[in-house]
């Protein structure tokens, strides 16, 4: 074979494999396409693995094309553009030049838009730190506003992201409900057709409420995490109580603001009504299951079911051998040194610190255990009562493991206020304030509402002394007296009546020596 047939063969070679190339990359690269009646072409292997999984840009919000053009012109320096862009952001800030900041943050957007705490942190920037630094409150909310039209930015560019709805929810609830001038951002929120305008229908309040808004955002990043897109950063615990709060303080704020008829009290029975369905929901904990060693799910509803079970458990153990409880408590009592007895025999207010640690421990010694109790059972009764005691304990556990969830969200307070607001007395109550926080002019008819007010007030708290315990209602109680005690000042009544009505709540929760 000559040099020149051999460079032939060669040629074709090459250029069959050049066509086999060609082949295998179109089968795999080749995008998806839509023709001209709709129909749309899956496209190649790589552009069905990308659907498939969620991995295009379009599977995860807005493309935004120049967005895209500003990445190609960094050549690669994406990273050190961001960093300038974050320290102009900064420089910004403390020079007050707010034209350049929002210039900056929608730079940082354009190279940044899938990277989350971009968002967060600049929304976060814009409307609790840039909206302070204005005197007029409506600047202030202008700049709220704007950090919250910064995280809908991120949502159109991150549309699969419930941490950005999440965000949201909280700015429009709790940044505009409890700010200092909340009674001014509550009436432009309401009044800001704009944005309103600007939201999602699904995130469209008919009340135009920022509680209510806000609740819809927390519902939509929880629709977001029940699809598989899971909230990250925060426990299901937490995350699931924001929404039924959100309601709880809708119906609160509209009291406050003189609302006491069917729509206040459709509101709380809505509130008692979402709280009670936050309770039956399957939570997540950081517990094993006690029998299978598996991750233990738990509804907060369940603990007083639990504990009525131990309750009956308890009760058969106690039915196989009547009076076994008192003699095993006779027993230990006998066993207790002279001076452990003599600390609980001690009034607890007459305690020394040595006689309060000696009654603890003594208490402690006192303690029968349901095993204690079941082992004393013999014969055939005795494995009766071990299961008994057996499943009495784990009840018990139970409960105990649902408690400790509910303090974190601070279950039972809210279900007794859901409860006790949707009370007419309580309403008249919070109407009597109300209407002697008006009268500024007429000290008389203040006084006299104050005193109804706290009459009323008097019998919501006997009807429910649990109410009580929590300081965010006896601290809101101990103001409004301060202000009844002003009126009173005014009249020429310097101190409050002898036997005054609300004496324990001013004990309890009042400055000492007022």
């Amino acid at each position: 074979m000559t040099h020149r047939e051999r460079a032939l063969y060669w040629k074709i070679g090459y250029g069959v494999g050049i066509c086999i190339c060609i082949l295998l990359l179109y089968g795999l690269g080749a995008p998806s396409t839509r023709d001209a009646s709709g129909q749309i072409s899956p496209g190649g292997a790589l552009a069905r693995f990308r659907a498939d999984y969620g991995l295009t840009e379009a599977n995860l919000g807005e493309i935004d094309a120049a967005g895209e053009t500003i990445k190609l012109a960094t050549l690669g320096l994406r990273g050190v553009a961001v960093l300038l862009l974050w320290e102009r952001a900064n420089e910004c800030k403390m020079k007050k030049d707010w034209t350049g900041l929002s210039a900056t943050l929608q730079q940082l957007a354009k190279l940044q838009p899938r990277f989350i705490s971009v968002w967060q942190f600049q929304a976060w920037n814009v409307a609790y730190n840039c909206s302070v630094e204005f005197d007029d409150y409506r600047d202030r909310y202008r700049w709220v506003i704007k950090g919250i039209h910064y995280l809908r930015e991120g949502i159109n560019y991150n549309q699969y992201e419930p941490r950005l709805l999440w965000d949201e929810g909280w700015f429009t609830g709790h940044k505009i409900g409890r700010a200092d001038e909340k009674t001014q951002f509550r009436r432009l929120f309401r009044q800001d057709d704009d944005f309103h305008d600007s939201l999602p229908v699904d995130l469209r309040d008919p009340t135009r409420d920022n509680w209510l808004c806000g609740k819809r955002c927390f519902l939509a990043a929880e629709r977001l995490d029940a699809a598989g897109h899971k909230m990250k950063g925060k426990s299901p615990l937490l995350f699931h109580s924001d929404a039924p709060k959100c309601q709880i303080n809708y119906a609160d704020a509209i009291v406050s603001e003189g609302s006491f008829g069917e729509v206040a009290l459709e509101a709380w029975r809505r509130a008692d009504a979402e709280w009670k369905e936050y309770g039956n929901l399957k939570i997540e904990t950081t517990f094993r299951d006690p029998r299978t060693g598996e991750t233990l799910f738990i509804h907060l509803n369940d603990k007083e079911h639990y504990l009525e079970e131990a309750q009956n458990h308890i009760k058969a153990i106690e039915a196989l051998a009547p009076g076994l409880r008192q003699q095993l408590e006779e027993e230990k009592r006998a066993a207790l040194t002279k001076r452990e007895r003599a600390a609980l025999e001690t009034p607890p207010a007459q305690r020394t610190p040595q006689e309060y640690e000696l009654a603890k421990a003594a208490q402690r010694k006192l303690a029968v255990t349901h095993q204690e109790l079941a082992q004393r059972i013999t014969g055939p009764k005795g494995a009766v009562a071990r299961d008994h005691a057996s499943k009495a304990a784990l009840a018990e556990q139970m409960a105990d493991y649902i408690d400790r969830y509910r303090q974190i969200v601070n279950f039972e307070y809210w279900r007794l206020r859901c409860q006790v607001e949707q009370d007419p007395l309580t309403l008249q109550a919070h109407q009597y304030i109300y209407q002697a926080d008006q009268q500024e002019l007429d000290l008389p008819q203040a006084r006299e509402n104050y005193e109804k007010g706290m009459a009323a007030w008097r019998k919501v708290l006997d009807a429910h002394p649990k109410l009580l315990d929590d300081r965010t209602t006896g601290e809101e109680l101990v103001e409004m007296i301060e202000r009844y005690r002003k009126v009173l000042g005014r009249i020429g009544e310097p101190r409050l009546p002898p036997n005054f009505i609300l004496q324990d709540v001013l004990d309890r929760y009042g400055k000492k020596g007022a």
